[in-house]
C-alpha cells in the first residue's frame, strides 16, 4: 500500500510538469489563463450546483464554474478540475489503479494537485522561507489562493508545523504535518489566539518550547483566526541557517 508521502510526492511532479507546460513563470497563479493554455475552455454556469465540473465536447474539454463573489474560491474550483483531469497521471506515477486505491483517493490526489497548480512547490516555500512564512507577505504574493490553503500548503514541508483555524471563537480545524497534537489549544496557544480574537490584530507568542503566530483575517460579520504552531529549536534552526547564509553572501 502507498503512503501518504508517496502520493504527495508524485503530485508534485505532475503538477510540475503541468505548469511547465504552460509556461509558468513564477508568482500567482492565475487559474483561468492557466487552463487556457492547457487547451481547456471555461465556461461559467450559474445554474449548475456544484462549484465546478469537467465535460468532454468531442476533443473539446471544458470546465463548467459556478460564478462566486470569492475569487479564491473560482480559482480553486478550476484547478481542483484540472486536478481531477491529471489524477490519472499520479496514479501512474505511483504504479497504482484508482479502484485499488481506497474510496475518496482520486478526490485527494485532485485536492493535492490543486494545492500545488495555485502554490507551486518550486515558487511558494523559497517565499514563505524568505519572509519567515508570513501569511499576509504570502497572501499578498499569491493572490489567488485562500489565507488557508496557504497555511495549510506550509504543513507541506519537512519542518514540524500544528495548523488551528478558528471560525467565530470555534475551533473548526486542527492538524499537524510530523507529530500528534491535541484536539483543543495548549495554554500558550489559547493566550495567543485569545489575545488576538479580542483585539483583531495579528500576534506573536514564543515560550521555551513553542512559537505560536496567529493571524487574525477578520471580515465585518466573520472573524476568522489562522494559528501556526511550531517547535522553537526548529524555528531557531532555520534562523541560524539563515543568517548563516546571509554572512556567507556577504
Amino acid at each position: 500500500m502507498w503512503g501518504l508521502s508517496e502520493w504527495m510526492s508524485a503530485a508534485d511532479v505532475v503538477s510540475r510538469q503541468i505548469l511547465d507546460r504552460a509556461g509558468y513563470a513564477g508568482g500567482a497563479v492565475d487559474a483561468a489563463v492557466l487552463t487556457r493554455r492547457l487547451g481547456f475552455d471555461i465556461v461559467y454556469d450559474r445554474q449548475q450546483a456544484s462549484r465546478g465540473r469537467l465535460k468532454q465536447f468531442g476533443r473539446r474539454r471544458s470546465i463548467f464554474i459556478k460564478p462566486d463573489q470569492r475569487s479564491e474560491r473560482i480559482h480553486w474550483a478550476i484547478c481542483h478540475e484540472l486536478g481531477e483531469c491529471f489524477a490519472h497521471h499520479v496514479f501512474q506515477y505511483v504504479g497504482a489503479q484508482p479502484d485499488e486505491s481506497g474510496p475518496g483517493m482520486r478526490e485527494q490526489v485532485a485536492n493535492f494537485l490543486a494545492a500545488r497548480l495555485l502554490l507551486p512547490g518550486q515558487t511558494f516555500f523559497e517565499k514563505a522561507h524568505n519572509c519567515r512564512e508570513s501569511l499576509p507577505v504570502l497572501k499578498t504574493c499569491f493572490h489567488t489562493a485562500s489565507h488557508e490553503l496557504i497555511a495549510l500548503r506550509l504543513l507541506d514541508q519537512e519542518a514540524s508545523r500544528c495548523l488551528t483555524i478558528v471560525d467565530q471563537g470555534r475551533i473548526t480545524k486542527r492538524r499537524a504535518n510530523h507529530f500528534a497534537c491535541e484536539r483543543s489549544f495548549l495554554p500558550i496557544e489559547q493566550k495567543c489566539w485569545q489575545t488576538s480574537h479580542e483585539q483583531c490584530r495579528d500576534l506573536e507568542r514564543t515560550d521555551e518550547d513553542l512559537r505560536i503566530h496567529c493571524w487574525a483575517i477578520h471580515e465585518p460579520h466573520w472573524k476568522r483566526e489562522i494559528v501556526m504552531t511550531m517547535p522553537v529549536n526548529e524555528y531557531q534552526s532555520d534562523r541560524r541557517a539563515e543568517i548563516h547564509s546571509l554572512e556567507s553572501s556577504t
